[in-house]
């Protein structure tokens, strides 16, 4: 008999109660309001200890707990930059930010968790869905959609008309057209312009609907590619634009609370 690989000893799975300790860690720390709190604030800009704790109201050694806790999930990072506050500037500080897909990869993280504590443990599964809700307190509280990758991560969209045209801005674009646009940085190079757009949002019988317009990355909803037949939008869908590095993940939001629906 072939003796035991270290390997096979240390492989977890969703009934050891390690994997489970740990499991319950994670979901703990998405399911914090105040941590939400402090995700949705670095969204689009990196902050300071100091910066992030005047905002969530609580002292300076709370609010590095809390960042310490964000930052052993790998959703966020901090690096070292000069400060621009005035009891302190150009003094070194540390800035906390977002890592690159760090939501996409929480929301991602949570929908798996929640199937397979589904299958053994009833009360994880709660506390998986408890954290999708929590992380949607953070998207806008109208229908948006909200950048969930690259240097716009983060970036809330609310939607307040009626159609839009989605893609990336373009050199002498001056926004005159029968709708208004979505318009995305150039980082995202796979994405289409936003004078032929990658994609058509439009509000229908009070429901948000989206369809491709006919571009060469091509549109995914939940991993499904979609054509040019408007395809209605749910709460929690995620959205790609030409999927790779170089294109962008939105997750839409409807603004109605949905608390049973999975990112």
């Amino acid at each position: 008999m072939n003796p035991e690989r270290p390997d096979d000893r240390t492989i977890l799975t969703s009934s050891d109660p390690e994997f489970i300790s740990e499991l319950s860690e994670y979901l703990d720390v998405l399911a914090s309001p105040i941590r939400l709190h402090i995700l949705s604030f670095i969204g689009t800009k990196p902050r300071t200890v100091r910066q992030i704790s005047h905002e969530i109201a609580t002292s300076y050694e709370n609010t590095k707990k809390h960042l310490t806790k964000l930052l052993s999930l790998g959703i966020i990072r901090k690096e070292i930059g000069v400060s621009d506050e005035p009891v302190n500037q150009g003094q070194p500080v540390f800035y906390y930010m977002l890592v690159p897909d760090g939501l996409n990869h929480a929301a991602h993280n949570l929908t798996i968790f929640s199937s397979v504590a589904g299958k053994s443990n009833p009360d994880l599964s709660k506390q998986a869905i408890a954290a999708q809700n929590g992380l949607h307190t953070i998207f806008p509280s109208g229908p948006g959609l909200v950048v969930m990758n690259g240097s716009e991560q983060g970036r809330t969209i609310e939607l307040t008309g009626t159609m839009y045209r989605v893609g990336r801005i373009e050199e002498g674009w001056d926004g005159i057209a029968p709708e208004p646009a979505v318009l995305l940085n150039d980082e995202y190079r796979s994405v289409s312009r936003v004078s032929r757009p990658h994609v058509w949002l439009k509000k229908q019988a009070g429901f948000w609907t989206l369809a491709d317009g006919n571009s060469k990355g091509g549109t995914y909803v939940n991993g499904k590619p979609i054509t040019h037949d408007f395809v209605v939008l749910k709460e929690g869908d995620r959205i790609e634009l030409s999927p790779g590095t170089l294109g962008v993940n939105l997750t839409f939001h409807s603004g109605k609370k949905d608390l049973n629906h999975n990112l």
